[in-house]
């Protein structure tokens, strides 16, 4: 018996796949340069079942690359070595919710957008939102640390989990954490895990903590004539004003036109410089719209062009449409486009964005800038728009390491919040010293010797 068959045996003959046009959806993720076909995909709909794929797949000798929604930035879904994907699309339930601890407990498929509506119908609210809300898993987001616009305020994907079920790559059973707020009973193993991109555990249950729901809410943009005097405000309404909001976005002239272009529809002063999407909330509205007249107020002593409120729901989407699809208009305005997702103090965006227009000019390619003001989170896409991309693809590396050499003399990271993957991989030793790197290759010697799970991604 092969393992094909014994993966049948487990999870049932219509949820092993084989045929090869439909295994492509499960060859990449968002990053689509990246694809290897894999010879399987299997789709297990309980922690049981993807224990005993595990095991049968160790047996017979073959890695298991674990999979979400596939809406990854990183390649950390593409499977390698050979691997099978296991994705987990159909474990997607809510398991319980829990009004009077304000906890849910959900399976790692599930939609966040889904869990995000579930929750709120409830009074209750769960802040992090990645641009792909729609389509991206809770297993995912806790797999890869996701954060999103509103991490300012509120955190990343680590903040909210509480506990975790996981299966460990030699089909070991985890179960840390739960439904209580403070834990220090031994290592925080839950929070050792968050991040691992599936190369550590795969995640088969979460527990999530739960707010109230802030019932006031108040979105804004507001153009400047240059990135200089946007951050300026950021720095001003962060330390002047010390109103966090829940999110502080902005968008470069260059990400604006994309973003025309894509949705065929003009913006508001599409000339500008930058322009900041600024979303402020609470418990209490006449607070909210106080937070709202100050912000505005200082915007404009500081050179603000406009002040522009959303009054409406219609409004409210129109306003954060170009910023939700710039990922996908970049990609609809080039033959290739390279995205890296950095980090640098936000005091230094400025610099940054001037030293990539700098870079731009040089290597003759528009680079759109857009992303996470409050929290110095920058999306940098270099657009190459002409037919024949092998030129650009062939120049990438030293293009790269260009682009990471300017964050690391502005005091930055390399990820923010899309990971590592196959896609950094590369840059990785070249960015961590040499005891950090030593000790998460014996992580995942330690758990993983074989490298059977989530093959050849971040340090192996």
């Amino acid at each position: 018996m092969g393992l094909q068959t014994s993966l049948e045996d487990i999870v049932g003959k219509d949820y092993v796949i084989t045929d090869p046009q439909a295994l492509v959806p499960y060859s990449h993720d968002e990053y689509l340069r990246h694809r290897n076909l894999p010879p399987l995909a299997i789709l297990p709909d309980s922690p049981a079942e993807v224990v005993e794929a595990m095991k049968a797949c160790r047996a017979y000798g073959v890695p298991v690359t674990p999979r979400g929604r596939g809406t990854g930035l990183a390649g950390g879904a593409v499977p390698l070595n050979g691997s099978v994907v296991l994705s987990l699309e159909r474990m997607n339930r809510v398991k319980e919710l829990d009004l009077e601890d304000g906890t849910i407990s959900v399976e790692p498929g599930l939609i966040v957008e889904a869990l995000h509506h579930y929750v709120e119908s409830k009074g209750l609210f769960y802040p992090v939102d990645p641009a792909s809300l729609d389509s991206c898993s809770i297993g995912g987001n806790v797999a890869t640390n996701a954060g999103g616009p509103r991490a300012l305020k509120y955190g990343v994907t680590r903040h909210y989990v509480l506990g975790i079920d996981a299966v460990l790559p030699d089909g070991r059973v985890i179960s840390h954490g739960g439904k209580y707020i403070k834990n220090t009973t031994g290592y925080d193993l839950a929070h050792a895990l968050i991040g691992n991109e599936g190369t550590l555990c795969v995640f088969t249950g979460i527990t999530l903590k739960l707010i109230p729901l802030p019932p006031a809410q108040r979105d804004l943009l507001i153009p400047f004539s240059t990135m200089s005097d946007a951050a300026r405000a950021v720095v001003k309404i962060l330390n002047q004003l010390r109103i966090v909001p829940a999110v502080l976005e902005f968008m470069d002239k260059t990400s604006i036109k994309v973003a025309e272009a894509a949705t065929d529809k003009p913006f508001p002063h599409t000339d500008a410089g930058a322009h900041l999407l600024i979303q402020l909330d609470g418990l209490d509205e006449e607070e909210v719209d106080k937070q709202m007249i100050r912000v505005g107020e200082l915007c404009m002593e500081l050179g603000a062009q406009d002040v522009m409120v959303a009054l409406n729901d219609t409004m409210r989407d129109r306003l954060w449409e170009a910023r939700r699809i710039l990922h996908e208009a970049c990609n609809a305005a080039s033959s290739a486009v390279e995205m890296q997702d950095v980090s640098v103090p936000r005091s230094q965006i400025p610099r940054l964005l001037a030293e990539l227009e700098a870079l731009g000019k040089r290597i003759d390619k528009p680079i759109a800038c857009f992303g996470h003001a409050g929290d110095g989170n920058v999306h940098v896409s270099i657009l190459h728009q002409d037919e024949d991309p092998e030129p650009f693809l062939a120049s990438l590396d030293r293009i790269n390491t260009e682009v990471l050499s300017i964050v690391a003399g502005l005091g930055g990271t390399i990820s923010g919040e899309h990971g590592i993957g196959s896609v950094k991989k590369k840059y990785l030793e070249r960015w961590l010293g040499d005891n950090e790197m030593a000790l998460m290759k014996a992580l995942k010697r330690m758990l993983d010797p074989e490298d059977f799970l989530n093959p050849q991604k971040i340090v192996c």
